[in-house]
Order: structure tokens, then C-alpha cells, then sequence
């Protein structure tokens, strides 16, 4: 998640902490042994699937949208459409691909659960609060998550990507449109549930990168910003730490021939191949690994981003063009559709022939509500101003309101006062899988330390920026308090009188972050779920 400050908020040229490269969690895959279920603890198991469209199209649009996918295009959003993930005022021209909500219902013996990918930058967790009031009551959906891919080439459904970084980019009738249609899309799965049998693998990107630029350790991902002491983690790489896992869940039908309904993949890595000079609607290659799925018989393919933060992306790779056997341009379409096709076939040859369980069990932890302490001075301007939606409580309470905190010469500068920020955090399991619902851009370090609490999982899912988007989370003993500190004066366009100055780190992954409280909230609300979930059967 990036965004630029206007000329007049902009710091100098400031010195970069850390050098962009890229690195390895290793990942010890399990076997395709299956561990004895409890058959007390089993019943039949359903699904339903679902893929509803919530591509932009606004009034100067309607032509490009008709022209590249036919039919008739009927208006969801104002003009013009600021594009999302980079620099602001990035104005949508057309499109190469469509935008989706998609998603998959499984109902099990002890529960039913939603799982919902939609091809945008974020969403904040009050309008997924918004889509649950919309679901009918007759889905009975015990747990809904709603993850965003995040990817960088859609619309600005955050706020801070409009025509200046003081103007908000969000249109509210398209959001309004998004929250009926993701409802809509969760209640024509559960309206279509069906004796389905379900399994799971576990692959990874290894070889799927050239490893020709220094970044590129050749897994597929590449890790852009070290943090202090990840060479102690990873020496081998200097530092540079990645997730390369692809965790698939597919789903068959039951009765012959078994069709297959659905295949969802996570995958942790920005989709964000096309750069910020793009201005083409595209869900990424994301879109061409799901085309890559869905022409192999695959069902509707379903893409769920996992531990993308700091910062797990694909700009700093090659990958090899089967066409010409060169590395593809990169920032290119052509280089988007060669790295999705890549990870499609991965996943598809990673799936085993046998059918998968036509019976199992969706255990449910109760959904957390996390407040997390709002140190971010940023943050705090843009809502202040309305840039961003407030969602701020003190003592758990809404709290809208807004003050001018700072000392003078900076008290002209407004400042939300809510103290905390709220959200949430999951945790499901479906059968042998467990599922980790993580509201943030996700550090794969902590990622890891989620997996390791799913005791028995055989296979593991982080569900990245789900139910919500609140940026970076990463490991509080990191934490470089720099940019939150100097902020009035970066704000007021004098950094240079920080104290601080030069050493002043506003890389992203600060700069949007809530605060150095992140990690220990989100992760003291999740783990014990997680480990409610994984605990060993009583006596």
C-alpha cells in the first residue's frame, strides 16, 4: 500500500533504512499422509461456489467496458475512476480484464463459512460489516471472510489515492455497489449447496523466478525492504525473507463425474506486476493464473493474497517468456500473464488425482474484536481532513472527533482524537486445513509463527487484509518510530527541522502502519484462537 504526500507535506530526499532485497521462510511441507479424523466429529459436507463482476464502469468508460467484453454496461461509479496502490491522481483509461468478487461456501458438521476474494486494493472492515447485514439470513453463514487481493491496477476503495493526497479517491455508490454484490455472490453460493467432497495440497514457487536480479532468490516473490536483524533470520539470503507456499483447496462434486467447483489458492505476493504507469482495470496476474486454472477444468479459481507485507511482491523479478525463451518485459502484461500462467500450473500440477473427502467437519473460533492503539500522525490527518473514514472508538465507544493537538507552530493541523482503531481477527478450520483471518499487510516472519500454532493442520491458510485493511504488520521489537515522530514537520513541509533529520524512515511500511502496538494486539487477539482450534480433544 503506497501513497504520496502533496509537494507541500513531501520530506526531502530521505535516507532509505535498509537495502530492497528478497528472502527465504523455508517451508517443510508435509507429506500427503492423512491424519485420522475423528468420525464423531464428521458429517456430510456441501459447498457452493459463487463469482459476481464488480469491475468500475463509469460514464466515460462505458464504451472501453463494451468494446473488451461485449454486452451492455451499465454505470457503477462516478468519473472519474482514480486507480488504487500507487501515486494519486492515476485516472482509469479501459480495461484488460474484469474485477470479481469470488468466492466458496463450505458447510461441514459444526459449521458454515464464507470465504470471498474481491479484486481490489483493501476493505475496511465497516463495510464488511455492512455485507454481513446484507446476506440473507436463510444462507445461515456462521463466519464470513472478505479478503481483498490487493491488488495495485483498480479503484481507490481506501481513500488516499484521489487527484491530491488531500482529497479522498473513494466513490461510496460503488462501494455500496460492491457490498450488495459480494452479499449476492455468498447468497447464491449457499442458495446452490451441494454434496461436494473437498482436499487440500500444499506447493511452492520454487523455480518459478530467473533469480537473475540480486532480489531474486528464484521462489517467485521477492521481499523488497529488510528489516533490523532479518539477517539474523536469514543469513544465507542478507536478510531477505519471503512465504513461497501455495496452499490450494479444491472442491468436487460428490456424485460422478466429480466435476470440479472450485479451486482457491494463497498465495503471499503483491499483485502489482504492472507498475504505476498502467491505467488499465486489471486484477494483475492473478486474473491469468485463475484463466490458467479455470481452462484446465479447474472450476471457478479463487485467489486469496496471504503474508504480503514488507514488502512481498514481483516487481524485482524475471520471469522466463515460453515464446521466446528471454526474460519478459517487465511491468508488462505480457509479464503478468507469463507469472500467472506459471503459478496456474503449478497449482494444478501439485493436485493429487484421487477425489478428495466427501465428508468433514468446519470448526469456527469466535470472530475477536481488536482495538488497536492509533499512533499513526498520518493516519489521523487524512481522517481528520475525511480522506479517510474515521472508525476510530475511545473505550470502545465510536469516536468522530477531531482536534488540533500539536504544539505550535503545527497546531493548525488537524488530528482524529478516537484512540483506537477497531477490527478483527479469525480463525477456522476445515478439515485437515487451517485458516489464520489476518487484518493487515502481514510480515511472512509472523505469518510463520501463526502456522506453527495450527498443531496437526496439514495444510495452513494466512487469509491476508481479511475483513479489513489497516497496512503494515510487523514485528514490534522492528518498530522505527522515525516518520511518526517527525510528522508534524513532514506535514507542515519542513522535515529538515525534525530532530531527527536526515535519519527520518518513511518507506512505506511506516509511514502506513498504525503503530508499533500492531503486532501485539492483532497477534495477542489471534493466537489464542488459533490454539482454541488446535487443542488437543479432552479426555
Amino acid at each position: 500500500m503506497r501513497f504520496t504526500l502533496p509537494r507541500s507535506f513531501r520530506p526531502a530526499r530521505m535516507r532509505r533504512a535498509g537495502i530492497l532485497v528478497l528472502a527465504l521462510i523455508s517451508v517443510a511441507l508435509i507429506g500427503n499422509q492423512c491424519p485420522v479424523l475423528d468420525k464423531g466429529r464428521i458429517g456430510p459436507l456441501e459447498a457452493g461456489v459463487c463469482a459476481v463482476d464488480i469491475t468500475p464502469i463509469s460514464s466515460s468508460l462505458v464504451d472501453e467496458y463494451e468494446a473488451a467484453f461485449g454486452g451492455t454496461a451499465v454505470v457503477n461509479h462516478t468519473d472519474p475512476v482514480y486507480m488504487a496502490g500507487f501515486g494519486n491522481n492515476r485516472l482509469a483509461t479501459g480495461y484488460n480484464d474484469r474485477l470479481w468478487a469470488r468466492g466458496v461456501v463450505v458447510d461441514g458438521k459444526d459449521g458454515r463459512v464464507a470465504i470471498v476474494s474481491v479484486d481490489l486494493v483493501g476493505y475496511f472492515n465497516s463495510e464488511v460489516q455492512t455485507i454481513r447485514s446484507l446476506i440473507d439470513p436463510s444462507a445461515e453463514i456462521d463466519y464470513l471472510a472478505v479478503s481483498s487481493t490487493h491488488q495495485h491496477e483498480g479503484p481507490d476503495t481506501l481513500g488516499i489515492w484521489g487527484p491530491d493526497a488531500t482529497t479522498s479517491g473513494i466513490d461510496y455508490g460503488y462501494i455500496d455497489f460492491v457490498n450488495q454484490s459480494v452479499a449476492d455472490c455468498v447468497n447464491d453460493a449457499a442458495a446452490n449447496m451441494e454434496r461436494a467432497r473437498i482436499r487440500f495440497e500444499t506447493t511452492d514457487g520454487e523455480g518459478l523466478s530467473l533469480g537473475l536480479d540480486p532480489e531474486d532468490d528464484g521462489f517467485g516473490v521477492a521481499d523488497s525492504r529488510v528489516l533490523v536483524d532479518d539477517d539474523l533470520l536469514a543469513p544465507e539470503t542478507d536478510g531477505r525473507i519471503i512465504d513461497p507456499r501455495l496452499s490450494i483447496m479444491q472442491i468436487t462434486r460428490h456424485h460422478p463425474p466429480k466435476q470440479i467447483l472450485a479451486t482457491l489458492v494463497n498465495f503471499a505476493s503483491h499483485p502489482e506486476a504492472l507498475g504505476s504507469n498502467n491505467t488499465l482495470i486489471t486484477s494483475d496476474f492473478p486474473h491469468y493464473a485463475r484463466e490458467r486454472i479455470e481452462a484446465s477444468g479447474g472450476g471457478t479459481a479463487i485467489w486469496v493474497s496471504g503474508a504480503v507485507g514488507v514488502l512481498q511482491g514481483p516487481l524485482r523479478l524475471d520471469v522466463e517468456d515460453p515464446d521466446t525463451g528471454m526474460p519478459a518485459p517487465r511491468r508488462t502484461f505480457r509479464w503478468a500473464e507469463v507469472h500467472g500462467q506459471q503459478l496456474g500450473d503449478r497449482v494444478l500440477s501439485a493436485l493429487p488425482k484421487k477425489p478428495g473427502r466427501p465428508y468433514g467437519n468446519v470448526e469456527i473460533a469466535t470472530p475477536e474484536r481488536v482495538f488497536v492503539p492509533l499512533a499513526n500522525p498520518y493516519f489521523r490527518f487524512f481522517i481528520g481532513i475525511g480522506v479517510l473514514p474515521s472508525g476510530l472508538f475511545t473505550d470502545g465507544t465510536p469516536d468522530d472527533s477531531v482536534g488540533f493537538p500539536f504544539p505550535p507552530p503545527f497546531d493548525p493541523i488537524p488530528q482524529a482524537l478516537g484512540e483506537d482503531l477497531g477490527t478483527e481477527v479469525g480463525a477456522f478450520k476445515i478439515n485437515e486445513a487451517s485458516f489464520a483471518v489476518v487484518p493487515s499487510e502481514l510480515d511472512p516472519q509472523i505469518g510463520e509463527l501463526y502456522r506453527e500454532r495450527m498443531l496437526g493442520a496439514e495444510h495452513t491458510f494466512i487469509i491476508g487484509l481479511g475483513n479489513d485493511e489497516i497496512g503494515y504488520q510487523l514485528p514490534a521489537e522492528k518498530w522505527d518510530n522515525s516518520c511518526h515522530a517527525c510528522a508534524p514537520f513532514v506535514l507542515a513541509g519542513v522535515p529538515e527541522f525534525c530532530p531527527l533529520y536526515p535519519n527520518i524512515d518513511c518507506d512505506t511500511i511506516f509511514q502506513n502502519n498504525v503503530g508499533q502496538d500492531v503486532d501485539p494486539s492483532i497477534s495477542g487477539a489471534l493466537e489464542p484462537l488459533i490454539d482454541d482450534l488446535h487443542a488437543p480433544p479432552a479426555p
